[in-house]
């Protein structure tokens, strides 16, 4: 007898694929905004317009995690969906 129950037949590559898939969300949104930052204020110091491009590179680097975002979030959900199926066909 197991507390746990029984065990399933399951691949941990994929599930271990999703894990880093989700956890790439938190770094991407906090990295990519902190890029865009310090371009921004390089480019700033470099063409004398002191916050606007710094703000620029952060409003983009939110955009661009929040898109790629999006894009890891669809594909952990469609691998959420393989996983399901499979259970579902017994293989």
């Amino acid at each position: 007898m197991t507390l746990i129950g029984p065990r399933q037949k399951q691949r941990p590559s994929k599930d271990l694929r999703q894990i880093g898939l989700l956890t790439a969300v938190p770094m991407m949104l906090l990295v990519a905004p902190l890029i865009g930052y310090f371009a921004g204020d390089w480019a700033d110091k470099h063409f004398g317009t002191e916050p606007y491009l710094s703000v620029f590179g952060v409003i983009l680097g939110l955009v661009s995690a929040g898109i790629e975002t999006y894009n890891l979030i669809k594909k952990a959900s469609a691998a959420e969906k393989d996983k399901d199926s499979e259970k579902q066909s017994g293989t």
